[in-house]
């Protein structure tokens, strides 16, 4: 990211947020955890605690929707015929993905996870996404999307190095974003 990427990200994320991120993925505490996914959910748009282990039900509801949501938004998004085989392709993985978590085998499909919103922001943008001056023009055009695609890029690309618990956690919020986007 530019400077200028930094000066709109810091003039349009909250820096309760950013710190937010950054005490997510360096917590190692339930607590910890729990707490700055809080301040970042809502920001997202929700007002309570709704990451803990206790809301297994809502999880199971989050992911129900996540993967109708996204399989709509993907199904609905048009694409170059160059890109047709991914669409498909990122349907089959969505699948294959909300399965795997679902059996609550979460820090498995981290880098999944990943992939799948990388793809998806791709089939939406196109090239653009590869910039580097893609975070400004999120920023600038959606500054929802703008702070979902700032979290999304603050996750460490490795999985392997969080636990079960965080790596739930970082992904239930990236999916209520998208779930209620």
């Amino acid at each position: 990211m530019g400077k200028d990427s930094s000066n709109i990200i810091n003039q349009i994320v909250d820096q309760d947020v950013r710190k937010a991120i950054e005490n997510l993925l360096a917590g190692s505490s339930e607590k910890e955890i729990t707490k700055a996914a809080d301040v970042i959910v809502k920001d997202f748009g929700a007002s309570s605690a709704l990451f803990s282990k206790e809301a297994d039900d809502f999880a199971e509801k989050l992911i129900s929707s996540f993967q109708k949501n996204l399989t709509l938004l993907i199904q609905k998004t048009w694409v170059e015929e160059a890109d047709a085989d991914l669409k498909d392709q990122v349907l089959y993985k969505l699948a294959e993905y909300c399965k795997v978590i679902s059996k609550g085998k979460w820090s498995n499909a981290y880098a999944e996870f990943l992939q799948i919103i990388s793809d998806v922001v791709y089939l939406m943008f196109g090239a653009m996404t590869k910039t580097d001056d893609f975070m400004e023009y999120a920023l600038r055009i959606d500054p929802e999307f703008g702070l979902f695609w700032y979290y999304i890029k603050s996750l460490p690309t490795e999985g392997a190095k969080m636990d079960n618990d965080k790596s739930r956690v970082v992904m239930l919020l990236g999916m209520y974003f998208l779930a209620n986007y």
